[in-house]
């Protein structure tokens, strides 16, 4: 469950930033560099089932989530969820 939970995160993720939202350059290269770090740490985890909850990504997630709560409460509700599915799956 918690696998569908983050793609649908994911998904909704890229809508918005497909929907034509304002966001700084900054930060809509940071949110693209969380996702391909996301799907980097899904393919990992699926290697080797190894990878270590709180590590590298998921902080940088936490960081992220920071910046963008009050300039972008929606990115930040979204990679909240991201983040309690990476949790919940290990990663």
């Amino acid at each position: 469950m918690p696998r569908q939970q983050l793609q649908e995160a994911l998904s909704a993720l890229h809508e918005e930033l497909e929907s034509g939202a304002e966001i700084e350059p900054a930060d809509r290269t940071a949110l693209l560099d969380a996702v391909r770090e996301i799907d980097e740490a899904l393919r990992r985890a699926d290697a080797a089932r190894k990878d270590v909850a709180g590590g590298p990504v998921s902080k940088r997630i936490a960081a992220l989530i920071e910046d963008l709560e009050t300039s972008h409460p929606r990115f930040a509700e979204i990679l909240r969820s991201m983040s309690e599915s990476l949790a919940n799956l290990g990663i």
